[in-house]
Order: structure tokens, then C-alpha cells, then sequence
């Protein structure tokens, strides 16, 4: 009887403890998909986009407003083939003066998803993401990225909605640009909704 009552209560207060405080399971989780999903479908070859491997710039970077209270909980990337070090990622809430900055190297075979210090994101926010190769690569076609550029290689007529985010703007620049609205760069971001 003593080894059921402990047993009652270690399973209640884990289940308190597990969870949060809206009583709502679909939310526990970092939703990794979040971003990749919205940018796939809003930069689709059915839309008029290549997924090509390009831009030989330091920096690639996009702006995005999150029409959702959330936080942004990690940050997912792929390496190209022609480097395997790592970038600075940054993830900049530009409403709150709030942000993530950290080191990270990627896969170069698949979308690799990373966890990060959490940014809130009140629905509304703009925010800021950054790719910055780290220095002392050693050759120029290291510094290119993933984008989705536009099949006639005209500039992506930005602001661009998609579910619950707009696409603002994207830039490229460091040694060498800016190249505002070139392409948009697959940098993706897992997000928690509240």
C-alpha cells in the first residue's frame, strides 16, 4: 500500500511538473516544421522559385512578421557542399529589442535543426534572421547558401504572406552587396506556439 501511494504520488507530480500552465498538449513542443513549411509553400516552383545553392555573400539574412504569440525555439539550416564549418546565427525579435545569437555548424546532407535560447514572439512581431559564415573560410564558394530565388531572376516582390507569417524583405551582404530582395534564404525556425 505505501509503494502505490508513492507511486501516486511521484506520477501526479510529474505530470504537474511536465506540463504547462493552459492545460493545451498540441503546444509543448518546438514545431520544426514551422517555418520551413511556410517557406517552402510561398516559394514553391508552382509559385515561379527555384531552390537553387547560391550567393557568394557573407551574410544571408530575411525579415519576417510572426502573426502568432509564440517563442522561436530553434533554428534549422544545411551546410552546402563546399563547406563544412560554421556560421554565427542570429534571431532578432526587432519589436522587443530582443534576440539569440550563437555558433552552430549544420549538416551538409539534410535541413538540420538546432535548439536555441528562446526569443518571444508576440503576434505582430518583425523579426530578424541571420547566417553569417564564421571567419577564416578559405575560399569564396564556401560563403553560398540555400535560396529560393525567382525562375526569371527577378527580385522576390516581398511582402509575402503565408499562414501566419509575412515574408518582408531578404539581404545579402559582407564581402561584398548589400543585394536586397534576391532571393529568400532557407534559414528556418522551429516555433512553440502559446
Amino acid at each position: 500500500m505505501k509503494t502505490l501511494k508513492i507511486f501516486i504520488f511521484c506520477f501526479a507530480a510529474a505530470s504537474i511538473i511536465s506540463c504547462d500552465n493552459d492545460n493545451d498538449p498540441t503546444n509543448n513542443v518546438c514545431d520544426t516544421t514551422y517555418v520551413s513549411t511556410l517557406i517552402t509553400n510561398a516559394f514553391s516552383t508552382a509559385n515561379g522559385y527555384n531552390d537553387v545553392t547560391t550567393m557568394d555573400l557573407e551574410t544571408h539574412e530575411y525579415t519576417i512578421q510572426i502573426n502568432a504569440n509564440g517563442e522561436i525555439c530553434s533554428v534549422g539550416y544545411q551546410n552546402p557542399t563546399t563547406y563544412t564549418g560554421g556560421y554565427t546565427m542570429e534571431v532578432i525579435n526587432t519589436t522587443t529589442n530582443t534576440s539569440y545569437s550563437g555558433s552552430h555548424t549544420f549538416s551538409q546532407t539534410t535541413l538540420d535543426y538546432q535548439s536555441i535560447t528562446p526569443v518571444i514572439v508576440n503576434s505582430g512581431d518583425i523579426i530578424t534572421v541571420k547566417r553569417t559564415i564564421l571567419p577564416g573560410y578559405t575560399m569564396l564558394n564556401q560563403t553560398v547558401g540555400r535560396v529560393l530565388r525567382k525562375s526569371n531572376n527577378t527580385t522576390v516582390p516581398y511582402p509575402i504572406t503565408q499562414g501566419t507569417a509575412v515574408f518582408l524583405s531578404s539581404n545579402f551582404h559582407g564581402a561584398g552587396g548589400p543585394v536586397p530582395d534576391f532571393a529568400q534564404p532557407y534559414i528556418a525556425l522551429g516555433f512553440k506556439i502559446n
